[in-house]
């Protein structure tokens, strides 16, 4: 009976891999193909604006302007709404064509995109040589046509706003979402990749950190966090992070401010000569990714703490949580920073 109740609740998400039926799919597969629809999706807006000069992405609601994984607020959502249903309720155990539809529609409804081509008139002024040899300035006008693509990306609590969950269906959802399942809600979104540490693993690492130095803090501070959920709206909440409020959080520990996004954090950097080579990266220093035009400085959109040993920690979207991992993606690396040197410069200033 209390297997029997849990199928047919919106619980039933947690065994919907269970059933290996050649007409149903499991969840991970679901979230990867849709992501890939969504993916395919900003192509075909891109081929359709014709010829523009670049592409500028926007996701309202996300410190870092990038895009908001929102999946376990989807499937709560899709479960709750599901099950609950008053005229067409069923259960979601088992991922079917039909629910697999569902999904579908609460994702879009979840991620929507809002599209518009801006066209700005540049005037330049050149010097143009006549053909007796003498030489004049012309004003010429040129247009640059620029794509804006927005993504909107509603949390599970907004969401439940607009299809006007009832206070019952709020707390399911809420269950859904919290600590204790979030685990389960890891492994069938296929998201629940290790954290890059075993608890010896950990230990070692931390061991061999430099002794007495600000940056071995940040790097254990951080560690700290390893598991921690990725939310970009809800960072800071119940142990939710992003990349750059992990930094912040981090050094903030330490008595250092930093900016709350990855541009701002870079932006301080540079302005504040805490720039480094990455040839000279010690643990503790900021490594800085672009991987798309985002109109913020440097075009930033992802940071971590680099751990030694050629490793980073960082609040990773793609795997939902905070990791340990290699250092990746060095073609997309465009800064290195190392904010301890204001601990340093502030200690010499007392000092002296």
């Amino acid at each position: 009976m209390a297997v029997a109740a849990v199928i047919s609740s919106p619980f039933g998400i947690f065994v919907s891999g269970e059933n290996t039926d050649a007409d149903v799919k499991p969840l991970s597969q679901i979230v990867q193909e849709l992501d890939a629809e969504f993916a395919a999706r900003l192509v075909e807006i891109q081929q359709s604006a014709g010829n523009v000069d670049r592409v500028e992405y926007h996701y309202p609601g996300s410190a870092d302007n990038t895009r908001i994984d929102n999946w376990m607020d989807i499937i709560s959502v899709f479960a709750v709404k599901t099950v609950t249903d008053v005229e067409n309720g069923m259960d979601v155990a088992t991922l079917d064509a039909t629910r697999i539809g569902i999904i579908r529609s609460v994702f879009w409804d979840m991620n929507s995109l809002e599209t518009r081509v801006e066209t700005i008139e540049h005037k330049e002024t050149v010097t143009v040589e006549q053909e007796d040899g003498s030489t004049s300035e012309e004003t010429i006008t040129r247009y640059e046509r620029i794509l804006h693509i927005t993504v909107i990306s509603q949390t599970a609590e907004q969401q439940a706003d607009i299809y006007r969950f009832t206070n019952e269906q709020m707390e399911l959802m809420k269950e859904m979402l919290s600590e204790e399942f979030r685990p389960l809600m890891f492994a069938i979104l296929g998201k629940d990749a290790d954290i890059g540490l075993t608890p010896e693993q950990l230990d070692l690492v931390q061991q061999q950190l430099p002794e007495g130095e600000l940056g071995s803090e940040a790097v254990k501070l951080a560690l700290t966090r390893l598991g921690d959920p990725y939310s970009q709206p809800k960072a800071g909440q119940d142990h939710f992070t992003d990349c750059s409020y992990l930094v912040q959080w981090v050094y903030r520990q330490l008595g250092i401010s930093l900016p709350r996004t990855a541009a701002e954090q870079a932006k301080f950097c540079v302005e504040n000569g805490l720039t480094v080579s990455a040839a000279d990266l010690v643990p503790g220093d900021l490594v800085f990714w672009s991987y798309e035009s985002n109109g913020r400085f440097m075009n930033i959109t992802h940071v971590g703490i680099y751990a030694g040993d050629g490793k980073v920690v960082d609040a990773s979207s793609s795997r939902g949580q905070v990791v340990y991992r290699d250092l990746f993606d060095s073609d997309k690396q465009v800064l290195f920073g190392r904010p301890e040197i204001l601990d340093i410069e502030a200690a010499f200033d007392t000092f002296n």
